[in-house]
């Protein structure tokens, strides 16, 4: 999904279109939102001592971004890419589990988290997988295991498709591929969106934090802070956000994805609110050859929901094991 931010101007016209919008995407929570309650496979957290280690930030300047990362750990690269409104912040509990064997790289994407969110940038499908590629090579790594969640999942689904000799492993966690479940021509609300940033506020972010997760002891006052940390600037961070639902929109997903030639693992969680069963079906007839796991009780954010079951699953499926102990 390549898209470029339009030059909109920002006139009282835009604004009934753009409340709209967030309209929309609230109607979308409460309707897609089941609740009910499974038995967890495993542990869903992970070592207190481990709960909030993430290393110190780092930057790196693409295709006129200033990237955002963090990077800790020694061996086979695994690089880790956040979902759409998120940041390096959500693998905190996984990040640590998996820097004890691998060299693990989180970015923020252009446009979220610590990482620059110039307008003229590109937050589309082929903007985002350049941006990352481009970052990986500036930084020594030119083979990688990616690890995506949500709208990253899609990326790093399409990073694998498009440079194969790069990417021989790809692992999507709820992957939002289902370009048919978002509107086309979101992202065209972008110029308009600071005009609502003071709707980003904690209260709306506890509210998707509800959504997103299954695990409600997670919903602390800190995380609530973290999650809304990015967004206390002038509606920058909001404006890339609607800019970025290009990514989401792209009507080459999920059928782009069929040349993929990496080994693939998709692990979704019966509780996603946001990426349906029927996105799930439509994207295994897509890649039948990929391994899917479907976690009882995992919400969309599964990284924070069910960390150790990621982490360990993820090792296993690098080591070659079987992973394929959880119903369909």
């Amino acid at each position: 999904m390549h898209s470029s931010l339009n030059s909109l101007d920002l006139t009282w016209t835009w604004m009934p279109a753009t409340a709209a919008l967030f309209a929309l995407v609230v109607a979308f929570l409460i309707r897609r939102a089941r609740l009910r309650v499974s038995p967890r496979l495993e542990a869903s957290a992970p070592p207190q001592t481990v709960a909030e280690l993430i290393p110190d930030s780092r930057y790196v300047k693409v295709s006129g971004a200033n990237l955002h990362y963090v990077q800790a750990g020694e061996g086979d690269d695994i690089v880790l890419l956040h979902g759409i409104g998120a940041s390096v912040y959500i693998w905190r509990f996984v990040f640590p589990i998996l820097q004890t064997r691998h060299r693990v790289t989180a970015f923020d994407f252009a446009g979220f988290g610590k990482s620059s969110k110039e307008p003229k940038h590109g937050y589309g499908l082929d903007a985002q997988a350049d941006s990352i590629a481009k970052a990986l090579t500036a930084l020594g790594i030119d083979k990688a295991t990616l690890v995506g969640s949500s709208m990253g999942g899609a990326i790093a689904l399409w990073m694998a498709t498009r440079w194969p000799e790069r990417f021989h492993h790809v692992i999507g966690l709820g992957p939002h591929t289902d370009s048919s479940r978002v509107p086309g021509l979101s992202q065209h609300f972008a110029a308009a969106a600071p005009l609502f940033r003071h709707t980003v506020n904690k209260r709306s972010i506890k509210l998707i934090l509800g959504f997103i997760l299954t695990n409600k002891n997670l919903i602390t006052d800190e995380v609530v802070e973290r999650y809304l940390e990015p967004f206390r600037d002038r509606g920058e961070s909001l404006r890339a956000f609607v800019a970025a639902t290009a990514v989401l929109s792209d009507r080459r997903l999920p059928r782009g994805l069929a040349d993929l030639k990496a080994r693939a693992l998709i692990i979704w969680g019966e509780s996603d609110t946001l990426v349906s069963r029927a996105s799930m079906k439509k994207l295994r007839k897509i890649l039948p050859q990929a391994t899917y796991l479907d976690h009882p009780s995992g919400g969309h954010h599964i990284m924070e929901d069910e960390p150790v079951y990621v982490a360990k699953r993820i090792e296993m499926f690098l080591a070659g094991q079987d992973v394929s102990d959880s119903p369909r």
